[in-house]
């Protein structure tokens, strides 16, 4: 039965079309008056986005040949570092300091979502799956409210990823992922995962996710599908031994394949072949 599936999602350009890491950084700047650089001194977003890109290059450099996925899944793990450098960087900065969930849902409403998105969550709701939403992303009012204003209430989908710290009048301190959980990698999505497939014991898992960030939950699950044609993801499975089929191969009644994912383009694919097909 359908029904005994769960449908777990990434959020960026799984769901959206496009990475809204900027979305949320432009409500900061908001807050400060201009996305550039504002009065007080925080620097543009590019000062950030360069540094990032500096410190993973040189950890990619360091690390040395990923010729085996246990070695990409140790780099991707290992990871969580040079984005835990990043989030001190922006928090020593005070760019998230005097922003409101006001100014987040303002942004929110720019987020384009994938064509299909919510006729495979009304096909699930009608066979009562059960939904997760698991991303790094800095904050649940953000992708929260993105959903409701295109698609009304969506309390029935949980969403779990960082948060930005307020004040007790709303305003945010500057200090980012002060969450009951903290996700910087797929690593810590996955452990995730587990916790809440614990809770909900007896489910088989569908997930659906964009980028080698997601690989360790993509890997954990009964079906992991990949959303588009990233070349990245792609290339990272063909180095490390991972089969991709389309998802029109996918057969439910087999056993899993451990080193075998599953693409799809578009959303609505999920609503022709798998658990959730429309039969």
């Amino acid at each position: 039965m359908p029904s005994q599936y769960m449908l777990l999602m990434d959020w960026d350009e799984t769901i959206t079309v496009g990475d809204t890491i900027h979305l949320v950084a432009e409500a900061a700047y908001d807050a400060h008056g201009t996305y550039s650089a504002s009065p007080s001194g925080v620097p543009p977003w590019s000062d950030f986005s360069n540094a990032y890109m500096a410190d993973y290059t040189a950890y990619q450099s360091s690390f040395g040949p990923r010729t085996s996925l246990e070695k990409e899944l140790e780099f991707l793990t290992s990871s969580a570092r040079i984005e835990q450098e990043s989030v001190s960087r922006i928090e020593k900065a005070g760019l998230f300091k005097s922003v409101t969930a006001k100014h987040l849902q303002l942004q929110a409403a720019k987020v384009e979502m994938r064509p299909g998105f919510i006729n495979v969550i009304r096909r699930c709701r009608s066979l009562g799956v059960m939904f997760g939403i698991f991303s790094v992303n800095w904050s649940q009012i953000f992708i929260r409210s993105a959903l409701e204003q295109q698609y009304g209430a969506f309390d029935d989908v949980p969403v779990y990823c960082n948060e930005i710290e307020f004040d007790n009048e709303g305003k945010g301190t500057g200090i980012l992922s002060r969450s009951e959980y903290v996700l910087r990698t797929g690593a810590d999505k996955a452990m995730l995962v587990k916790q809440f497939l614990a809770r909900n014991s007896g489910k088989k898992t569908v997930y659906v996710g964009d980028s080698t960030g997601d690989l360790h939950p993509l890997l954990d699950a009964d079906v992991g599908v990949i959303m588009g044609g990233k070349k990245s993801l792609r290339e990272t499975c063909e180095r490390v031994g991972i089969t991709i089929k389309d998802i029109s191969l996918l057969d439910v009644m087999s056993p899993k394949d451990g080193r075998v994912l599953y693409c799809i383009r578009e959303w609505n694919e999920l609503l022709l072949h798998g658990p959730f097909a429309d039969k």
